[in-house]
């Protein structure tokens, strides 16, 4: 018995270690996180609402030629797309089309699986993903599951507040890295979707 509790002590702890570890790797990284190929274009941006900043970028990226399709999801169901280019106060105008607005999800889960049927739908096979740094993990976990065959680049939004000196920053991240795994388990017991582009 006495052995038997010293080998789940000691296993105990190694996890605890591990975690240790992992949130540490994790809160570098979503504190260093940089946009990929930030010159590139793609055939859509697609930003996932719930945090500052968000939107913004994305209009800017928009506004700037990094795809000709805006697709926001997780809209307000009460906002219009005439609201959404209100927002935009930069000095290169936003393209006349398009922005759609995706307003059936509520959680990251729930982004995947409505920007996977509007990809469907469009038949696009790259998208830049707007969303904080600190969000930006799970929602790559979550995108590439829903859409295995789309080249996914990840555009953090940058917060230059969004420091360790800010409790924020460690309730954010805390709750952000333990979302993550789980979702990760759940996700590695779960085969992937099908192609977004097997219409074609």
């Amino acid at each position: 018995m006495t052995r038997h509790i010293k080998t789940s002590s000691k296993l105990a702890f190694a996890l605890l270690l591990l975690w240790c570890a992992g949130y540490g790797f994790f809160c570098y990284s979503i504190l260093h996180l940089k946009p990929t190929r930030p010159q590139e274009t793609s055939d859509a941006i697609i930003v996932l609402t719930g945090g500052n900043h968000r939107i913004a970028t994305a209009l800017e990226l928009f506004a700037s030629g990094r795809a000709t399709h805006l697709f926001i999801s997780g809209a307000n169901p009460q906002v219009t797309t005439d609201e959404i280019k209100a927002l935009w106060k930069g000095p290169t105008a936003l393209p006349p089309c398009c922005i759609t607005l995706g307003k059936k999800s509520t959680t990251t889960i729930e982004n995947a699986q409505e920007v996977r049927e509007w990809m469907k739908e469009k038949k696009y096979s790259s998208v830049r993903l707007v969303t904080s740094g600190y969000h930006m993990p799970r929602a790559l976990l979550e995108l590439h599951h829903a859409l295995p065959d789309v080249t996914i680049l990840p555009n953090p939004v940058e917060q230059p507040d969004y420091t360790i000196e800010d409790k924020k920053f460690w309730v954010i991240s805390f709750s952000e890295y333990n979302k993550m795994i789980w979702r990760a388990m759940v996700l590695t017991v779960m085969p992937k979707q099908g192609p977004v582009q097997e219409a074609l």
